[in-house]
């Protein structure tokens, strides 16, 4: 069986404090998620002796900025004359208040992090939100990745108007893990509709 964007669901969640963790589920109406299926492993660099092969070379470690930076992912979807098109722009917008009621708590600094590494908060605390995001693909085995820990940058969100209607191509960086994932994660209990 072959997968198809048809078959696919992503959701995004907030933290979830005392009480319900929200989430938002998005069908793949464009088929166009774009997003890493893992993290970058640290560089090697071969050491020498005076820029010659012998047997003193030996590889050390570089430093672990391409294994913490953030990872991009990326995907579109159509707009309806709904709530839920409302509630997505409030999740990339980063605001603290869903429907101005429904409070939302960031994953930053809660995640399991990276290779067991708890990430520290955004210095902006109090204005940038990060969320989880999980991705599966349905079928015989089912397919799916998780990342934690995705802010979506408000300048970097776009709306394109055509014929057909509106879609809204949402970017984001994954601060957290990347991990597969054969079912969504069961701490996000309540839909936000």
């Amino acid at each position: 069986m072959v997968f198809q964007g048809k078959d696919g669901e992503l959701r995004i969640s907030d933290f979830g404090i005392s009480g319900a963790t929200y989430y938002l589920s998005l069908l793949f109406s464009e088929m166009d998620f774009t997003g890493p299926t893992s993290r970058p492993r640290i560089d090697d660099s071969l050491i020498m002796d005076r820029g010659v092969f012998d047997t003193n070379a030996h590889y050390i470690s570089g430093n672990d900025d391409p294994r913490y930076a953030p990872l991009p992912i990326s995907f579109s979807c159509k707009l309806a004359d709904t709530t839920n098109t409302r509630v997505l722009f409030d999740y990339i917008s980063g605001v603290t208040k869903i429907a101005g009621t429904t409070q939302l708590y960031s994953w930053k600094g809660k995640s399991e992090g990276i290779d067991g590494n708890t990430l520290p908060v955004f210095k902006d605390s109090t204005g940038k939100y990060a969320y989880q995001v999980q991705v599966l693909w349905d079928g015989t085995n089912d397919l799916g990745i998780g990342y934690s820990e995705v802010y979506f940058p408000p300048g970097q969100q776009t709306i394109t108007e055509s014929a057909d209607g509106l879609t809204l191509s949402v970017n984001g960086m994954v601060y957290g893990g990347v991990s597969r994932i054969l079912a969504f994660d069961d701490r996000t209990t309540a839909s936000i509709i």
